[in-house]
């Protein structure tokens, strides 16, 4: 039988022991057939093809390979600002839920120094901060990070802070106490994650 890997195989390589086909593969797996299929076109896990019509299989032995390596990628990266714990895990706790790569700090300071690190596709940034103000950060972002969409919550809709930072241009603006259904619409918003 003529073998032909999609992914060459060393000088000499034999084929495995126990071949599966896609539905086998994808059934150990737990994963839909064409889902097999597109990681193996991407290289996640190797594929063989075998015969006149080129069938694809898949190597029994590489299950445990997949199931190890293969992890979610995150919808997208988001950056919660915000001195209170417990608003902080809640935020943390929303924003995991919906599958995003979650960063929490707990001041100012810290958070410029993530924004230095690396993109974030969305900061919930709490306003009233010890040391270094939730509007300095909201500057900063917007004058560095140009990209990155934020979303303002505050207990103090009328103060002057916040009537400064809706000045600054568009963002979202949440105040506390905050539904869950305010985060998730933000994070649909920004990054799609409803969709």
């Amino acid at each position: 039988m003529d073998a032909q890997s999609d992914i060459p195989p060393e000088q000499g390589e034999e084929l495995p022991q126990e071949l599966l086909t896609v539905r086998e593969m994808a059934k150990r797996l737990h994963v839909h057939p064409n889902t097999l299929r597109q990681w193996s076109d991407s290289g996640l896990i190797r594929s063989y093809r075998i015969g006149v019509r080129g069938d694809r299989r898949f190597s029994a032995a590489d299950v445990n390979t997949v199931i190890t390596t293969a992890e979610p990628k995150p919808r997208g990266s988001v950056l919660i600002v915000d001195d209170d714990p417990a608003v902080r895990q809640l935020l943390e706790h929303a924003v995991g839920e919906q599958g995003c790569k979650v960063t929490a700090v707990e001041s100012g300071e810290t958070a410029l120094e993530e924004l230095k690190k690396q993109h974030f596709d969305l900061v919930f940034l709490d306003l009233v901060l010890p040391g270094l103000s939730g509007l300095e950060v909201l500057r900063s972002i917007k004058a560095n990070n140009k990209a990155t969409v934020v979303a303002v919550i505050t207990g103090y809709g009328e103060d002057p802070i916040a009537l400064e930072a809706m000045s600054m241009g568009p963002m979202f603006f949440i105040r506390k106490p905050f539904d869950i259904a305010d985060i998730t619409e933000a994070l649909n918003a920004t990054i799609g994650v409803g969709r």
